[in-house]
């Protein structure tokens, strides 16, 4: 079993940053920033994956993603999901490898959007950088900094998610569905990740979520956000300290070979730690 797939908290929850090559502009003309999202849905429909909150620049995307490291359906079902969502016919076990892997998601969306990009405009060659940034989201608490992180210090950008325009079902030129933000309302109204608070709390209605979020992300301040990102850019997770403890513990240091995890605290209200090494 891979190793990632062992860890506890929510170990299949990522913030992504990928670039494009030598930082060459990607949006080279009106359609570009939505011609990617398209392709983003595409494949987040054949992984059954949960998009959070993207951000599309000339330059530069980023991803808030769950996805799933284990499959429940079967061959057939696999198979149904990635010829709907336009994939070719592969051996069913090289599509469960691809179908429940990051890398598989990244490979997979970065290839269609530069085929896509390419038939737009008459070229070829590669678009993306040859490695992509993911850093661990170990909580709730943690994904919704990132989610912060990913809409919040991205002014300018083509295309920023939001939940008043991607809700339910897709619309030309909002095509992504994003999955709720993992938020509850306390009884006197005080915001909190679904993580940390009691059971019973009603979670926004779908017209409410946008709002919600811009609550919270209103009271993290700009301060703390530029943590989080420094975190997300520079660290390999993010979390409260006992989220993270056992993800440390099972990819530090082990008799003296690989590289050590050293949990930092950010100092914020949330009580998150980055984590570098």
């Amino acid at each position: 079993m891979p190793r990632r797939m062992a860890l506890t908290g929510h170990p299949h929850t990522y913030a992504l940053e990928v670039r494009t090559t030598l930082d060459l502009p990607l949006l080279a003309g009106d359609g570009d920033a939505e011609a990617i999202l398209v392709e983003l849905e595409r494949v987040r429909l054949a992984f059954d994956a949960r998009c959070f909150a993207f951000a599309v620049a000339p330059a530069c995307l980023r991803l808030v993603l769950s996805h799933r490291a284990a499959g429940s359906d079967d061959d057939a079902g696999l198979r149904a999901r990635w010829l709907a969502a336009g994939g070719g016919d592969i051996p069913a076990e090289r599509l469960y490898a691809r179908l429940t892997s990051l890398s598989g998601f990244m490979q997979t969306l970065l290839q269609r959007t530069t085929r896509a990009c390419n038939r737009r405009h008459g070229s070829r060659g590669s678009r993306w950088a040859a490695r992509y940034r993911s850093c661990l989201l170990a909580d709730d608490t943690a994904t919704l900094a990132a989610i912060a992180w990913a809409e919040r210090t991205a002014p300018g950008w083509a295309l920023v998610s939001s939940r008043d325009q991607h809700e339910t079902r897709p619309t030309p030129g909002t095509p992504v569905t994003l999955s709720a933000p993992p938020l509850v309302a306390g009884p006197d109204g005080e915001l909190l990740p679904t993580g940390d608070a009691p059971p019973g709390l009603m979670p926004p209605g779908s017209d409410e979520r946008q709002a919600w979020l811009d609550r919270f992300c209103d009271a993290l301040g700009p301060v703390a956000i530029a943590a989080y990102g420094e975190a997300i850019a520079h660290g390999w997770a993010l979390g409260k300290p006992e989220s993270l403890a056992e993800c440390i513990s099972r990819l530090g240091r082990v008799g003296g070979r690989g590289r050590s995890r050293v949990a930092r605290d950010l100092a914020d209200e949330l009580g998150l730690c980055g984590v570098w090494g």
